[in-house]
């Protein structure tokens, strides 16, 4: 599991460029091989608060690993990576304690010198993302770009009717706006592939894929099941039991009239064919049903109260 370079020196995530500086030079001189001779714990501590300040210390590092955390910078940065540019001689002199490495940080830190110029390797001699003359090791150019996922809020009209969307993403390299067309009938949480539309990774320079996952806001008047729509619909006591009609509002907003049967039940369903979800893969198009509830009067008067109790004596 990858350490948290903040905690590693002792600051919080909001520590200023000379805190970090302050809290890195007090364990430098703490963990120091000079004043822990044959320590293997405190050479292994040394080693980690230098590639802490390695990051924290740059800017652009240090954005790169607030972005992805602690374990996604891990899986694309190598040590080399993060140490290319980091200048240990000055570093060191500036803080009044000698350099232990000779002249050549990347020995002390991995075991051997830099790729050199030459057939299978690539050169050093370009500018890389942190600013820094750099280059990319064979294994960081030839691994797989990084995907990422974001969700995308829309109402049950987009979802239905579709739409397009607007959204805005953070590559690493400033923020791009990308529209994004919401297809008819998207069910909550399908996800839209963007191809290479991802975040850009900071070593390769290749984009990864964005995934958009979809969440559907409620609708005050539709509910969705599976692919039907239901709208509830109230309508007189006379007109469930003689019959009638009813005008319904579809989603896309067409008025269509209904005729209620006699003796319709409490909660009963009309169907209107095809204007629920529209059908994906082949799928045919759902409905839009109409639940039928009875309006019972909020109060009746003298005339309406004798009817009701005349009804009462039929047994109604």
């Amino acid at each position: 599991m990858a350490e948290d370079y903040y905690k590693l020196l002792g600051v919080n995530k909001n520590a200023s460029k000379e805190e970090i500086k302050k809290a890195f030079r007090k364990l430098a001189m703490k963990y120091h091989p000079d004043k822990n001779k044959d320590n293997k714990e405190a050479a292994e501590k040394f080693k980690k608060i230098n590639e802490a300040y390695a990051v924290l210390s740059n800017d652009e590092k240090r954005k790169q690993y607030d972005m992805f955390g602690a374990e996604g910078f891990s899986k694309r940065f190598s040590q080399e990576d993060i140490f290319r540019g980091f200048d240990f001689n000055s570093i060191f002199k500036e803080f009044g304690i000698g350099d232990i490495f000779g002249g050549d940080p990347f020995s002390g830190f991995f075991g051997g010198r830099k790729k050199s110029r030459g057939r299978g390797s690539f050169s050093y001699g370009f500018q890389d993302p942190f600013g820094s003359q750099g280059g990319f090791s064979q294994g960081t150019r030839n691994r797989a770009p990084q995907s990422a996922e974001t969700e995308l809020r829309i109402t049950l009209v987009d979802a239905v009717l579709g739409s397009k969307k607007r959204i805005s993403l953070d590559t690493g390299r400033g923020v791009e706006t990308l529209d994004i067309a919401v297809p008819k009938g998207i069910e909550e949480g399908q996800k839209l592939r963007l191809r290479g539309k991802g975040p850009i990774d900071p070593m390769s320079g290749q984009r990864g894929d964005l995934y958009v996952k979809m969440t559907i806001a409620p609708h005050p008047v539709f509910q969705r099941k599976g692919n039907d729509l239901i709208v509830e619909k109230e309508v007189k006591l006379t007109e469930m039991v003689l019959g009638g009609k009813v005008r319904v509002t579809t989603i896309d907003n067409q008025q269509i009239d209904l005729k209620i049967p006699p003796n319709s039940k409490n909660n009963s369903m009309l169907r209107i064919k095809g204007k629920g979800i529209p059908g994906t893969k082949g799928k045919p198009d759902g409905n839009l049903l109409v639940r039928l509830q009875a309006k019972l009067p909020p109060h009746l008067n003298e005339a309406q109260k004798k009817l009701f109790e005349e009804l009462a004596k039929t047994g109604i």
